[in-house]
């Protein structure tokens, strides 16, 4: 893609319409256990409050993280609702969303990157219902009980336990996300589940082939078919034109441009998989270490959706793509809405 550039014109749009329109990032970092650092002496969640943001979908504990260490972590987002009712909320319902858009706080929607906490012991979804988690993948890079990772050799299929799992979500209202899921998994699932699943920060595996965490045209395709939402990731490993190289909005913007021919706005949306927390040390002495990443701290995170004060680029960038009024207003958090209409209790 050519160097995004816009008009004056262009430019005030952009910015209306960001202040306008219901911006829900489906993926993001911690807002606490760990907090980002303050920049500039401004807090995180000043900074989030600030961004145009109204809800984030934060992963609760790490992806390995035992039953008793996500409801650790819903302790402390419970004392921070507490601490902060005037600026964060939970979200555990659209009429929640709908409050945290008029009253200007940051809704909070729980969710997990991994089902393996849940194992065979059924009864645990209902307690995660009750507590109020909404979102949660199947599996994570590896093979679980569920199902098969992006990163399992073995592209296996949905298992019985899977099976299992995704009628247990699609009764209990969370929603079913495919991000991180191997291929045949991911497939299965969707044929599968009685509800549209999500990829919550996932992308386009034709835009950038380099990257076995990125989908293909039949995963896409399949998951819009049943009313589902592809949410794009700006994340370096995911969104490059060079392996190792830091990604750009242009690259970012390139499977937005993408997947509007493939499968049109109706099915796109938000995930930055932005987390702000990480440290040069953190990322390259733990995850670049565990993954064999190329990627160093400095080219890992893209140069233009890094932190939560460049959300207004991507609303920048669907205007220099041309998509219309309507189609933005879906991108940034109609699509998710009308999913968690559909699916949430």
């Amino acid at each position: 893609m050519k160097p995004i550039t816009l008009t004056k014109a262009q430019e005030e749009r952009a910015k209306e319409l960001h202040d306008k329109y219901l911006f829900i990032d489906c993926l993001c970092g911690n807002l606490i256990n760990p907090e980002p650092p303050e920049r500039d002496g401004v807090t995180y969640l000043q900074r989030v409050l600030q961004s145009g943001a109204n809800v984030q979908s934060i992963t609760l504990s790490s992806p390995q993280a035992s039953f008793e260490g996500v409801l650790k972590d819903m302790y402390g987002y419970y004392n921070l609702f507490k601490y902060y009712p005037d600026k964060v909320m939970q979200i555990k319902t659209v009429e929640d969303i709908e409050t945290a858009k008029k009253t200007g706080k940051l809704g909070v929607i729980f969710s997990l990157q991994n089902s393996a906490a849940m194992g065979q012991d059924f009864y645990k979804w209902s307690i995660m219902a009750e507590l109020g988690l909404k979102i949660c993948q199947l599996t994570y890079m590896e093979p679980n009980l569920y199902g098969s990772g992006c990163l399992d050799k073995a592209n296996g299929g949905l298992t019985y336990w899977g099976e299992q799992a995704i009628r247990e979500m699609n009764r209990q209202g969370i929603v079913v996300d495919l991000s991180h899921v191997g291929e045949r998994t991911s497939l299965e699932a969707i044929d599968y589940s009685s509800k549209p699943c999500i990829f919550s920060h996932s992308n386009s595996l034709t835009v950038c082939s380099s990257s076995n965490r990125n989908l293909t045209d039949e995963m896409i395709k399949n998951c819009a078919d049943k009313g589902g939402v592809i949410c794009l990731n700006a994340h370096g490993f995911v969104c490059h034109k060079e392996v190792g190289v830091q990604g750009t909005l242009e690259d970012y913007m390139a499977h937005f441009e993408y997947l509007g021919n493939l499968v049109g706005a109706d099915h796109i949306g938000i995930g930055t998989d932005i987390y702000e927390y990480y440290t040069k040390q953190y990322w390259e002495c733990k995850t670049k270490l565990l993954y064999n990443s190329p990627w160093f701290f400095e080219t890992v995170f893209n140069r233009d959706v890094q932190r939560v004060d460049q959300y207004i680029n991507i609303t920048r960038g669907l205007v220099a793509l041309g998509f219309s009024d309507n189609d933005i207003e879906k991108i940034l958090g109609g699509n998710l809405l009308r999913v968690f209409k559909e699916i949430w209790k």
